[in-house]
């Protein structure tokens, strides 16, 4: 589900085939490999392709929205912070094989895409939940199961307050460089989702409610 308030619409996902090697990097197989599944829009349900479960192919979403002009790699699966670098950790990162789910949350991360080269600190955040129900069992008495996978913002906050409320999300960096991810105002009963924080770093929340308070430094 990509909620409206943040600005995203039409994600495209898509399985891909590749070859690998060495250090999990890849080379990409020739365009035969390659199957578009369609556009998910918010709320959405598209189904998989059945040859997913029995062939190598690996599920990657990217974020599209009509109304901004940035453009966003297919994603990669991101775990905690094994590395200072991190384009190494986006070098050594994991991939969502169909074949081999398991039930987890895992988080994903899609680059921005600047001009021809990636801005890897400029990009967005989403959870994947994939969640397996039990329905029958094969002739050999093993469950078959059927697999649902759900995407969400990984942060959100919602204003309980009576009155509107600015409100401002700095991440940390591994470097000890504090970032400015989100400020804007909400307003009372509102739900944002905030998809450039990076939740593996310690965020900061800061609110100030309008209507004449101040905001005290203790």
């Amino acid at each position: 589900m990509w909620p409206e308030s943040a600005g995203l619409s039409n994600p495209a996902n898509s399985a891909r085939q590749r070859r690998w090697i060495r250090h999990r990097k890849y080379m990409p197989s020739n365009d035969k490999d390659q199957i578009l599944i369609g556009l998910l829009k918010p709320g959405s349900t598209i189904p998989l392709p059945l040859s997913g479960l029995t062939q190598p192919y690996i599920l990657e979403f990217r974020p599209k929205n009509d109304n901004d002009q940035n453009e966003y790699s297919w994603s990669v699966v991101l775990e905690k912070h094994c590395l200072s670098d991190f384009s190494l950790e986006l070098e050594n990162s994991d991939e969502i094989y169909l074949s081999m789910l398991t039930e987890s949350v895992g988080l994903l991360y899609c680059s921005e895409i600047s001009g021809s080269s990636l801005n890897n600190r400029k990009g967005l955040w989403f959870c994947l939940n994939t969640e397996a129900t039990e329905i029958g069992k094969d002739l050999h008495s093993n469950p078959i199961h059927d697999w649902n996978l759900k995407l969400y913002s990984p942060l959100s906050i919602t204003n309980f307050l009576p009155l509107s409320a600015e409100y401002a999300i700095v991440d940390q960096l591994p470097t000890e460089e504090s970032v400015a991810c989100s400020e804007d105002t909400i307003v009372p009963g509102e739900t944002i989702n905030i998809y450039n924080a990076d939740p593996r770093d310690p965020l900061y929340l800061s609110v100030l409610p309008q209507g004449g308070w101040q905001q005290l430094h203790v």
